[in-house]
């Protein structure tokens, strides 16, 4: 018999600073994330904002000594695991745990590190360059290093599916559970922006700009809106603790809720481009329906991958409409408040985790016209809802689709 799997912790790093409560009480209320990049320097780029970090300090979480050999999304990743354990109440002993293990979703880890490390080989030869680099440069060391730190011996491994990165963890984390192979896994995503990887997608003009063709087209996020022009990028680290129904009831734990069915597939999509259409992702939501054992009419809201580009949200909105027909299912994204990362899928199952506990889904930050084109049910504010039960979107430039369907826990937000 296959295993339930519970959500029992919840680790959050992001632009509203440090803990879920921040990150949905900002959410919830409509604020945005998004602000002027002051890292490095834009002036030559025709987009120059991202959804940052702010109110981090690793320092708070791990000792200094202990970060030299960490990168960026190292430091997110470790934070956010600390942060989960805490939360679930269950932080794992000196001895470590073999069934425990890490699935992480991420699109930038490693960059900053081998930007650097090839900066300083090509300037300065082999002599030139800190040993401590090399390490962070592949994108499984953040995974690497929380399995370290937290004794976490069961499976551990790195997902880099671009924008779907943190759902494609999420499937995987929940199938290791189901079919035994181990007890409960930290999983989700983490990001950072890094100057290269914000300069290449802004060379490439998949970005919002500063300015637009369209009217209204100042840059923004703005997921379903008549006057989306692009997406912004955005980073953080957004884990969750999911653990067997079995064992988390064996050590009572408070459960936020229960991912109960999953849906993946691949679409046909030019290099680096969204899906052809959204027939993919049509699939992906019924297969994950099929899944849970739902039938449409079951399911409360749609957690939406739509980012504010031009194909990915008419895609999204038209695969909605295909499965849910004329019903008008409240429909919100994310990533008018967060921006577009491989952590912004696990984001979104947070926030309607936490929000549809609650009778409501989040507000779409970003959102100000409706698209008569695209026939969904988008709100600027909160949205009530009937029912436990959300779909998750995920897709991905170069053409994956994911799909969970989730039950929030009622009174849990």
């Amino acid at each position: 018999m296959s295993e339930r799997v519970a959500i029992t912790g919840i680790g959050c790093v992001s632009s509203f600073g440090i803990g879920y409560r921040a990150f949905i009480d900002a959410i919830g209320s409509g604020r945005s994330g998004i602000v002027p990049i002051t890292r490095f320097d834009t002036a030559e780029c025709r987009s120059h904002c991202a959804a940052t970090i702010r109110d981090f300090d690793p320092t708070a979480f791990f000792s200094p000594l202990k970060l030299r050999r960490v990168d960026a999304v190292g430091r997110v990743a470790l934070a956010c695991t600390r942060l989960l354990f805490d939360d679930a109440g269950c932080t794992p002993d000196a001895g470590g745990r073999d069934d425990v293990g890490i699935a992480l979703g991420t699109f930038t880890a490693g960059l900053d590190s081998l930007v650097e490390y090839l900066g300083g080989l090509t300037d300065h030869g082999p002599t030139g360059v800190p040993a401590i680099l090399f390490s962070n440069t592949v994108s499984n060391a953040p995974a690497s290093l929380c399995a370290i730190e937290f004794g976490l011996r069961g499976p551990n491994v790195t997902f880099n599916q671009r924008e779907a990165s943190s759902l494609s963890a999420l499937v995987f984390s929940v199938g290791a559970i189901r079919q035994g192979r181990t007890a409960a896994m930290v999983t989700g995503g983490a990001d950072c922006v890094e100057e290269t990887f914000f300069k290449v997608h802004d060379r490439f003009r998949a970005l919002s700009p500063m300015r637009g063709e369209r009217a209204g087209g100042a840059e923004a996020a703005r997921p379903f809106d008549r006057d989306r022009n692009g997406f912004i990028l955005g980073e953080g680290g957004f884990l969750l603790l999911i653990e067997s129904a079995s064992a988390a009831a064996a050590r009572g734990a408070r459960v936020y809720g229960e991912i109960v069915g999953v849906g993946a597939t691949a679409s046909k999509a030019a290099l680096n481009g969204w899906p052809a259409d959204g027939a993919g992702l049509v699939t992906a939501m019924r297969l994950a329906m099929a899944d849970a054992d739902l039938r449409a009419d079951q399911i409360a809201a749609v957690i939406g991958t739509s980012n504010g580009s031009l194909a990915l949200d008419r895609q999204e909105a038209d695969a909605i409409v295909e499965v849910f027909g004329s019903r008008s299912i409240p429909v919100a994204s994310v990533k008018g408040a967060i921006g577009e990362s491989g952590a912004s899928g696990a984001a979104g199952l947070i926030a309607g985790l936490l929000s549809i506990a609650g009778g409501a889904v989040v507000p779409t930050v970003g959102f100000l016209q409706p698209d008569p084109a695209l026939a969904v049910c988008v709100s600027r504010g909160p949205q009530p809802t009937r029912g436990e039960a959300f779909l998750v979107n995920s897709v991905a430039s170069g053409g994956t689709n994911y799909s969970l369907v989730v039950r929030a826990a009622p009174g849990r937000s």
